[in-house]
C-alpha cells in the first residue's frame, strides 16, 4: 500500500493514523501509526449510529476489515476496537465541521 499524495488541510494536532490506499483499489483505507497498534491497516464497512437507552447520546456501530497486521497484534480486544471506534468519531466530525458529509437519517421501525 502507498500512502496519499498530498492530505486535505487539518488542524495542527497530530493524530495515530494515516490515510493509505493502493492504485488498484477504489477505497482508502486507515494506517495506524502509534502504539501498539502501530503498521495495522485497516479499512472500515458499514457505520450506522444507535440510540443509547435512557439518554440522549448516539453509540456507533462499525464493520471493519483488517488488510495488514504485520506485528500480529490482538485486533480481537475491545482496546482496539475502542481505539477505532474513536478515529471513526474524529473522522465524523471533521468531516460535519467542513461539510463534506451528508447524513442521512432513516428510521429503520417503518
Amino acid at each position: 500500500m502507498s500512502t496519499q499524495k498530498e492530505n486535505s488541510p487539518t488542524e495542527l494536532k497530530t493524530k495515530p493514523y494515516t490515510f493509505a490506499q493502493r492504485q488498484e483499489d477504489d477505497y482508502t483505507c486507515i494506517k495506524l501509526t502509534e502504539g501498539k497498534y502501530a503498521e495495522v491497516i485497516f479499512k472500515y464497512g458499514n457505520v450506522g449510529f444507535k440510540e443509547v437507552e435512557d439518554s440522549e447520546k448516539l453509540s456507533v456501530i462499525f464493520d471493519y476489515n483488517i488488510l495488514k497486521n504485520p506485528k500480529d497484534v490482538d485486533i480481537d480486544e475491545q482496546e482496539f476496537i475502542d481505539h477505532i471506534g474513536d478515529i471513526l468519531i474524529d473522522l465524523v466530525e471533521e468531516q460535519l465541521a467542513t461539510g463534506k458529509l451528508d447524513l442521512k437519517i432513516e428510521d429503520v421501525n417503518e
